[in-house]
Parts: structure tokens; sequence; C-alpha cells
């Protein structure tokens, strides 16, 4: 085992690890945190800390940044690629990361100055004015809740309304079924019901020859046969075929969206791993914060100065824990525990 294999044993730098990774929310963060290494430079080591301190200062301040919350899109993401249609709610992923990296870059554009190493490592979300018309495009189409907004073409609308008005025609003709006396002895109960996407009624099993008409379905018990009346067959059809066409214009929908994606699949990536990165930095600051620790002078001359310093778990899981003043400079080269 070489010294610095040693070192992470000694520190239990994988215990570190997955208390650090509880701060983070997203998996991808989640994973950041948790094959955090162990700076060997001393320029790295600086940089990681500046852009915790930077972190910890605005998660503090009175504008603290945006929640870094946000899906794994990566494997839907490599599909559209290779040019598979992605359903309605992997789009609506791919608009939520869209919207979180528009509102880091203008978060962090704001305080730049307050962050300028965490700004600078975050440079390429100034790209997501590319993916301004992709984003758009989803929006319009992509409620929140991942299905597709009937507006999203015009000929969506026009084919929604159509079935609307073909189902609201179908059910006033149920309305006069159920309420009229010819099929009062023949109703099992008075209500509609779906069979196979077709409005049925149903009716006693003993009575099922009075009613011409398909039937689709028989009752768990026996008693009732759930019957399409031939008066509804025509309508039914009508439906049918309606809501085939939206179908249809649906998925070309997904379709095109989803060619829009794939078109800039590489600047998405791009944008995911850096919010990766900055959740990995905000879960450092919050950690740091739950530890209410405070960073310390790196150098590479060999000079060790800690004060009340504390081991992380031993703050973690108890209620007192003992600091030491830990010095070696010049002078003192040598630690004897």
């Amino acid at each position: 085992m070489n010294l610095f294999e040693q070192t992470r044993q000694v520190l239990e730098w994988g215990k570190l690890l997955e208390v650090l990774s509880s701060h983070a929310r997203s998996t991808m963060g989640v994973v950041r945190c948790q094959a955090a290494a162990l700076a060997t430079d001393l320029a790295e080591a600086q940089r990681r800390q500046q852009e915790t301190a930077e972190m910890a200062l605005l998660q503090e301040g009175t504008d603290p940044a945006p929640t870094l919350s946000f899906p794994d899109i990566r494997e839907p993401l490599a599909r559209a690629s290779k040019g598979a249609a992605l359903e309605a709610h992997e789009l609506r992923d791919q608009a939520l990361a869209l919207a979180l990296w528009d509102e880091a870059q203008r978060y962090l554009s704001h305080h730049a100055q307050d962050a300028p190493t965490i700004a600078s490592a975050a440079e390429v979300l100034r790209s997501i004015r590319e993916l301004k018309g992709v984003s758009h495009a989803l929006d319009v189409a992509i409620h929140p809740d991942g299905s597709i907004k009937e507006s999203a073409t015009p000929e969506l609308r026009r084919l929604t309304h159509h079935a609307n008005d073909l189902k609201q025609q179908i059910r006033h003709q149920l309305d006069q079924i159920l309420h009229s006396r010819r099929y009062a002895e023949l109703l099992q109960e008075q209500y509609f019901a779906q069979r196979e996407g077709r409005y049925v009624v149903p009716i006693k099993i003993e009575m099922r020859g009075r009613v011409p008409g398909i039937v689709h379905d028989v009752s768990s018990s026996g008693a009732t046969v759930f019957i399409e009346p031939r008066e509804l067959v025509e309508l039914n059809n009508a439906i049918k075929v309606a809501d085939l066409e939206i179908d249809r214009e649906v998925r070309r929908i997904l379709r095109d969206l989803s060619g829009l994606v794939a078109e800039k699949a590489e600047l998405i990536l791009e944008g995911l791993d850096v919010l990766a990165e900055l959740e990995f930095i905000s879960a450092r600051a919050s950690f740091g914060r739950q530890l209410r620790a405070h960073p310390v002078a790196l150098n590479d001359h060999g000079r060790v100065r800690l004060m009340q310093a504390r081991h992380p778990l031993l703050v973690l899981s108890k209620e007192l824990v003992v600091a030491n003043d830990i010095r070696l400079d010049d002078h003192v080269q040598v630690l004897i525990i």
C-alpha cells in the first residue's frame, strides 16, 4: 500500500465522501461527490477551496444560489442521438435541465464578482443561448407534469377539439339511452362504461338478445354484459379514428422535439457536467457549514498550521469534541500522538 492510499484510509476518506454525497440532490451530483479524489496538486487544492468558500458565501447571502436538483437525462439523450423518439416525460426532463442551466447562468453572471472562480468554471453555461430555441420548443409543447399540451401545434388543437365534439355527441346519445323507457328494464345499472376505447352500456345478461349491437365484455359475476348498441357504432368508429389521428400527431411532435434535442446533444452534455460540478461545490459548502468549518492556508513548504482542528466524523458523531492546535514548520517537524 502506497503512502497516498494509506492516507486515504487513515483519514477515512470514503466515509467522508458518503456524508458529503448526502448534501447532493441529483444522481449525478451524488456520484460526483462519491468519486471525489484527494487533490495532489497545490493549485488544484487551492482552486477547490476557493470554489467552496465562494459557494458558502453565496449560500449564506440574501440571494442564495438556485437549488441544483436536476434529472439525469444522459440515457434518454443518447437514445435521441441514435434517432429514437423520446416520451413526453423524458422531453420534460430535458426542459427542466435547460431551465436550470439558464437560471444558474443568470445567477452566476449576476454574482460574478462575489464568486469569480465558480463563474469561470461555469463559463460553458453561457452557451445556453444556443439552446434557447430548443428550450422554447419544449416549453410550448410539454406540460410540467410531462404530458403533451393540446396547444403544442395547431393541428393537434384541431384534432383534439374534433375528438371532444364527437365524445360530447356520444355522451348525449348515451344519456338518452340511459333515461329512455326502452332501456329501463334492460339496464343492469344506469351508467355507461368504456371497453377497448368504445362506449358501452351494462345490460342484464338475460336481456342481451333484446339489444342489437356488439358485445364487448361480461362482468366477473356473469350477471352483466357490456354492449355497444347499434346506434352508437358509427359514432364510436368516428371517435376511434379521431383518437388515432391525435396519437399520430403526438408521435410526430415527439419525433420532431427529440430531433431538436439530439442536434444539441453534445452541448447539453457539457452543460449537464457543469451542473453536476456546481452541485459538487454546493455540497462541499453545505458540508462545511454543517461542520462549522473554516478554510486553512495551503502551501507547498511543508508548513502546517491548524487551529482548533477536529476530525469531521468525530464532529458528526459526538456532541463534544476536543479540538487541537497543530503547528509544523521549520522548527517543529515531528508530531507525536
